[in-house]
């Protein structure tokens, strides 16, 4: 158990995957990725994502969301939520236990929300998050937050994040593995959150 275990991580922490902003990259870049399936609509799932003011509620890896600055996409829409173009801090918690130390932050910024109308009359979306805390020429990085809905009803969401850059290799090197670990507690502790809500 313990060895599949370790090559589920494994195949999750991956050759990097084409990002919309950077395109493919190679050398040190590298993705980590995480799937889950809910039993909850696209919309519901797009909404627990976006209200950052839920996450002390759910969210263990990052229970806090700060907005650095104000920006007339961040007056328009309710306090805590996220939408294109706004600039936001994660403090997040690298044990997952929902107790940032203040220490690591992580500036994002979300460029843009891509909804779509799929076949069988549900919605399919698409977040991008673009990571602003390094110059792009020493970390890039971008999470992609892809949401759709099969003909049972059953939404996937499948949210993954490409690192390039020389400083890639030591983010994969001293944090890699952990992040897989964290990716993963995200998608489920959401999944969690997201049922409970439209079930209860």
């Amino acid at each position: 158990m313990a060895q599949s275990r370790k090559e589920s991580q494994a195949d999750l922490l991956r050759s990097p995957l084409p990002t919309p902003q950077w395109g493919s990259q190679s050398g040190s870049a590298f993705t980590v990725r995480a799937v889950v399936t809910i039993n909850a609509s696209p919309t519901d799932v797009l909404n627990t994502l976006l209200d950052t003011t839920q996450y002390p509620a759910w969210n263990n890896f990052v229970p806090k969301v700060d907005f650095p600055t104000l920006s007339p996409s961040t007056t328009s829409l309710p306090k805590g939520r996220l939408g294109p173009d706004i600039l936001f801090m994660e403090h997040v918690d690298m044990f997952g236990h929902g107790k940032p130390s203040g220490l690591v932050k992580i500036k994002l910024l979300m460029t843009t929300l891509k909804e779509t109308d799929e076949h069988n009359g549900s919605k399919s979306y698409e977040a991008l998050w673009l990571g602003k805390g390094y110059p792009a020429w020493v970390l890039r990085s971008e999470r992609v937050h892809a949401i759709s809905c099969d003909n049972d009803g059953v939404t996937t969401y499948d949210v993954w994040e490409t690192f390039s850059g020389p400083l890639a290799q030591l983010v994969r090197f001293f944090v890699g593995t952990t992040l897989v670990k964290r990716f993963k507690q995200w998608n489920e502790e959401l999944r969690d959150y997201t049922e409970a809500r439209c079930h209860n």
